[in-house]
């Protein structure tokens, strides 16, 4: 009998504990719910800040590619470069690829280098990493702690910067856009 009243008790305190934590993630769901959607987790602002800015320097960084190279800021010195920031979550940076496949074309036709960082639990066998491979000299899984996305600062997905041959951003951003707008400056 002692048994039945301690499980009893038991069960009690459980569905209790159920209840208390059923009513907080209701209140904090409608309370995202009524947030503006530039307030809201996974609402980007008008024009968000990719953690890169045009005049920073490269960071140093060395990363291993999806074909096993070892590669490091120094493959970069000298020339122009285009990184790319994408993830495997991200829905615009897959739509992103022929316009990213463009700009890297110019950067290498300009004699510079193209990098592109997948990021995502199997970011080295996706299909976001195969067609990079045909438009990015270097394609860079990495794991969700993106160590290379941490080291430039990127925030968001896709990020996107271009870097002068001393190493300096000239253009970043989230999305392609400001990469177009300086294109088209630099042409007029």
């Amino acid at each position: 009998m002692q048994y039945l009243v301690a499980g009893l008790v038991l069960v009690a305190g459980l569905t209790t504990l159920n209840l208390v934590l059923t009513v907080a993630l209701v209140r904090r769901w409608r309370a995202r719910l009524s947030a503006p959607p530039a307030a809201r987790p996974g609402h980007l602002p008008r024009d968000p800040e990719p953690g890169i800015a045009p005049g920073d320097r490269m960071p140093e960084f060395t990363v291993t590619t999806a074909g096993g190279a070892r590669l490091t800021r120094d493959e970069f010195a000298g020339r122009p470069a285009l990184i790319a920031f994408l993830s495997l979550d991200c829905p615009g940076c897959d739509d992103s690829v022929p316009a990213f496949a463009e700009h890297a074309r110019r950067v290498r036709d300009a004699g510079g280098r193209v990098m592109a960082t997948v990021v995502g639990v199997d970011a080295g066998g996706s299909e976001l990493a195969a067609r990079l491979a045909g438009v990015a000299d270097h394609v860079v899984p990495e794991f969700l702690d993106a160590p290379v996305g941490t080291a430039f600062g990127v925030r968001f997905y896709p990020t996107f910067a271009h870097y002068a041959p001393d190493g300096v951003a000239t253009a970043a951003g989230v999305g392609l856009q400001r990469l177009a707008e300086t294109a088209r400056a630099s042409a007029q």
